[in-house]
């Protein structure tokens, strides 16, 4: 069917993945991606070992991006391999992190938009999520980002202390070899 196929060319899917069947609930206003992995064996990212797909995991559902005014969602049930040394491991999908319940794309739109409005309760509006979500997809863009910073470089010419915040119980040090400063809370 067009639908199936159109929405694995947009999905981008990687091969031998593909669009199953798509659904929608209209009085929630809600489309249901259902997406499959159609192959017997795939690769164990941390050795390189080409295993055979042992079963699949319990059903899975990532926010995705809207399709129109409906909120769009992706089904899996994500492949579990079994590896040389016997351990059984879930193979983690393109489409979203370990352990996050939204996709690498909705994560960039909200990413854009509090850039653009620099206000979390409007883009969880906008978006049509809760601000938890928002703030979560803030903080964990964050920590990636300086993640990839190298502090080695840095040097720190100056020094501000926030009186308030100092009277509040934070404590700074700093270290007499190097004109580097630390904030210990």
């Amino acid at each position: 069917m067009f639908t199936e196929n159109f929405f694995t060319i947009l999905l981008n899917l990687e091969d031998g993945w593909s669009v199953q069947s798509v659904g929608s609930d209209l009085g929630k206003a809600e489309v249901f991606i259902d997406v499959r992995c159609l192959l017997n064996e795939l690769e164990d990212k941390e050795t390189g070992d080409i295993c055979k797909v042992y079963d699949h995991a319990p059903l899975r559902v990532w926010r995705h991006l809207d399709t129109m005014q409906f909120k769009t969602y992706i089904r899996c049930s994500l492949p579990r391999i079994k590896t040389s040394d016997g351990k059984v491991k879930t193979i983690q999908p393109s489409w979203a992190s370990d352990h996050e319940r939204h996709t690498y794309l909705f994560e960039h739109a909200v990413i854009d938009l509090l850039k653009a409005s620099k206000n979390q309760t409007k883009t969880a509006q906008i978006m049509r999520c809760g601000f938890n979500v928002v703030n979560r997809i803030m903080h964990l863009s964050t920590k990636r980002g300086m993640g990839r910073r190298n502090y080695t470089k840095l040097v720190f010419d100056q020094l501000s202390i926030d009186e308030k915040s100092f009277k509040k119980g934070h404590q700074y040090i700093t270290c007499p070899e190097s004109p580097r400063v630390w904030l210990c809370t």
